[in-house]
């Protein structure tokens, strides 16, 4: 590739503006550079144009000028873009550093310690009595507590503790872990139990 852009860069030194012309083209369609093509067959038509300007007498230096001022700047490009992938191509492959990754992230906080878990029957979802007393359901989608009531002291001797909901309805805890309610008919019922942490 150098010697052709010799080859060009003399032509045009030597004022063979068309030979140099068909010259770059030559190389230009033989390659993927596509944006030069095009600025090749600009100047090719410029090129043209000031050949017919030359026969009716209206030609200007500036306007052959401009011809090979592009044709040297398209020749500069084509060396510089053969220079660039030379020199990646020369560039022996170098594996990353473990600096070059970037640090972990930082380890998820604690998970918030309960003290017990309360299982209903027919609920698929776990209920988690934390350390203040909260009871939470874990959002399984975004994985974010949600308060759904609170651990109140029993004031029957029967019960260890009671489920207190914030409309007022609740469920009875016994000394050991069951969880009573009343059915549709008033009676107690277990309705599930608790499994201390």
């Amino acid at each position: 590739m150098a010697t052709s852009t010799k080859q060009i860069r003399e032509l045009i030194g030597d004022n063979e503006i068309e030979q140099a012309i068909g010259l770059l083209l030559d190389y230009l369609y033989s390659s993927t550079e596509y944006d030069l093509t095009d600025s090749a067959v600009l100047q090719k038509s410029r090129w043209a144009e000031y050949k017919r300007k030359i026969v009716s007498g209206l030609a200007k230096n500036e306007d052959i000028d401009e011809i090979r001022d592009s044709l040297i700047r398209i020749v500069r490009e084509i060396d510089n873009r053969s220079a660039k992938a030379e020199t990646q191509q020369q560039k022996p492959y170098v594996p990353p550093r473990q600096t070059d990754f970037p640090p972990p992230p930082p380890p998820p906080p604690p998970v918030k310690q309960y003290v017990a878990q309360c299982f209903f029957n027919g609920d698929p979802n776990t209920y988690y009595v934390a350390p203040n007393n909260q009871i939470v359901v874990v959002n399984p989608m975004s994985n974010f507590p949600v308060v759904v009531a609170t651990r109140t002291a029993s004031m029957n001797p029967a019960f260890a503790w009671i489920y207190q909901f914030p409309n007022g309805f609740y469920y009875s805890i016994d000394h050991n872990g069951a969880i009573w309610g009343l059915n549709a008919f008033g009676m107690p019922m277990q309705m599930g139990y608790v499994q201390y942490l």
